[in-house]
């Protein structure tokens, strides 16, 4: 609880620092001339929707299993990141399109310096808190808080390229006011990336789509390595949320009570969990181990003779 407590009171903060930057950004740029500003103050203020959506995913994914949702809430904390990853895109893509527009219509020079120090600090303080966000994301393992993380990256990134832009506006004058669009290019195309990646991850989740082989494959190795358990097959992942449900066909010595199988059962539930704390939920259905069922359908680290 106390985890989760730190991932809600980090997105607070980060939330109130996403309405202050943006408020102080948006009026600065108005003031100063600095449409690059402007567009660097509303995507912290876009930020903001992000951060409810990462509150809404944290709190729903702790509510426990009812009878409207038998399989708990997980999918609610996939489903804040979907949306995450869509705010992202559809901004990413907008500053995509208005860099090739002012391209073409051309710019007018700000009152560059004052702006600057402002994108400047603005970058400061989200870089910071890019880093710490990211560090409780890996405490707690949570894919939700670290595509959080990033947004507050990619406000840090697209500081910078304003402070840059403005900084070479501010030494050149009106000659050098295109390095607004063209750094807005280029973080747009980033941010872009940076999106899809998120945004097709959280499809995956919301799909049942299996985990990277690796996960698969470390899950895998804490099966045979229980006292009892003989062979299994049908072994399958999916992530729910920021947490991993497992379940599998466990083949034990077919002379054993169904206490004794049921005791093996639970042996590899608790092993896969105490090493594995991200995984939630272990279904395990004990089959009997005779020879030809080994054969057909066990994954074993006996060596079987199919011979007569």
């Amino acid at each position: 609880m106390a985890l989760h407590t730190d991932g809600t009171r980090i997105t607070w903060i980060g939330l109130s620092i996403n309405l202050l930057l943006g408020v102080v950004k948006t009026f600065s740029g108005w003031s100063l001339g600095s449409k690059a500003l402007i567009a660097d103050g509303m995507h912290s203020l876009l930020d903001l929707l992000t951060d409810i959506a990462v509150l809404l995913g944290l709190s729903m994914a702790r509510v426990p299993e009812d009878e409207g949702h038998h399989f708990g809430h997980h999918k609610f904390a996939s489903l804040a990141k979907f949306f995450v990853g869509a705010f992202l895109l559809v901004f990413a893509g907008g500053l995509v399109v208005s860099a090739i527009f002012d391209f073409h219509a051309g710019v007018d020079a700000p009152d560059a310096g004052w702006a600057a120090v402002v994108a400047v600090v603005s970058l400061i303080i989200k870089e910071a808190l890019f880093w710490w966000t990211r560090s409780v994301a890996k405490q707690l393992n949570s894919d939700l808080l670290m595509a959080n993380a990033w947004h507050h990256r990619t406000d840090s990134i697209s500081s910078l390229g304003v402070a840059m832009a403005l900084i070479g506006v501010w030494l050149g004058g009106e000659t050098w006011a295109f390095l607004d669009a063209a750094v807005t290019l280029v973080l747009g195309c980033y941010l872009f990336f940076e999106a899809f990646k998120i945004f097709r991850r959280a499809c995956a989740d919301l799909l049942d789509a299996a985990p990277e082989q690796e996960i698969v494959e470390d899950f895998r190795e804490h099966i045979l390595a229980t006292p009892g358990a003989i062979a299994y097959h049908d072994f399958r992942v999916r992530r729910v949320g920021d947490v991993f449900e497992v379940d599998l066909h466990l083949q034990v010595d077919p002379e054993l009570t169904v206490e004794k199988g049921h005791e093996i059962a639970r042996d590899v539930k608790l092993c896969l969990q105490q090493i594995h704390p991200e995984v939630a939920k272990v279904l395990v259905h004990v089959e009997p181990a005779n020879k030809e069922h080994i054969i057909e359908r066990g994954i074993s680290d006996l060596e079987i003779n199919s011979e007569p």
